[in-house]
């Protein structure tokens, strides 16, 4: 057989062997595995950041309460002050009211921001349990889908390993640079060899010059300056 001839015959039955792979691929069971798979890992990040959320305010409420408590020990302080002030003194009694005003004020403010973590945390609380039930539900589905794939894929699985082994054969039969050079020009273009039709590169359809036209009737090796194919009559 010609060495170019071998060729296109190991590349006939290495496209159909890619062929099963992608439909292996492609398969839309497949297709509902990994979806269900990304969902139950981006649920697992939700919760990982719900986590990080609460243990915040868990944080800032220890600290908050503690200057919540400093905030009413000054209040009991500044009301025992002013419990002891002459009212004579005008100015004194003036600074003292402005300091309990402003005690009183921070003492809402850190109330009401205690009022809006413990909000928060329930909330957050809610959004966890959600996210369990939801990740539990779908990890069932994933398992399942994961046996409904394995049996759907096993008779594909034996057919490509079956035409894979058929392409195994056929490498003694191709010159072993065209072999070298086919899986090389693979990576990137599949496939790798085009037949030459009416004057043209039949991978992207570019009408070729004469010079490489002589040189490809020749039995010369030619790769297309277009696709970067070889080209064989």
């Amino acid at each position: 057989m010609d060495k170019f001839e071998a060729l296109w015959a190991y590349q006939t039955e290495d496209i159909k062997a890619d062929a099963i792979a992608n439909e292996i691929r492609r398969s839309p069971t497949r297709q509902r595995l990994e979806k269900s798979r990304d969902f139950i890992m981006d649920r697992q990040k939700q919760y990982k950041q719900i986590e990080d959320s609460i243990t915040e305010i868990e944080d800032r409420k220890d600290v908050l309460e503690q200057a919540l408590e400093k905030a009413v020990e000054r209040m009991e302080s500044l009301k025992d002050r002013m419990e002891g002030l002459n009212p004579e003194d005008e100015d004194a009694v003036e600074t003292l009211r402005k300091d309990v005003s402003e005690a009183r004020d921070q003492l809402r403010s850190f109330e009401k921001e205690l009022d809006h973590m413990n909000s928060d945390s329930a909330n957050y609380d809610k959004q966890l349990r959600a996210v369990r039930v939801e990740a539990a539900k779908a990890k069932q589905s994933f398992d399942q889908l994961k046996v409904d794939y394995e049996n759907e894929s096993k008779a594909r699985k034996a057919e490509l390993d079956q035409q894979r082994a058929r392409v195994k054969s056929l490498e003694d039969t191709v010159d072993p640079e065209l072999l070298v050079e086919y899986l090389s020009i693979k990576k990137h273009t599949t496939p790798p060899v085009s037949r030459l039709q009416y004057g043209q590169c039949s991978g992207c359809n570019t009408s070729l010059p004469s010079a490489t036209l002589s040189k490809i009737k020749s039995g010369t090796l030619v790769e297309c300056e277009t696709c970067g194919r070889m080209i064989i009559q």
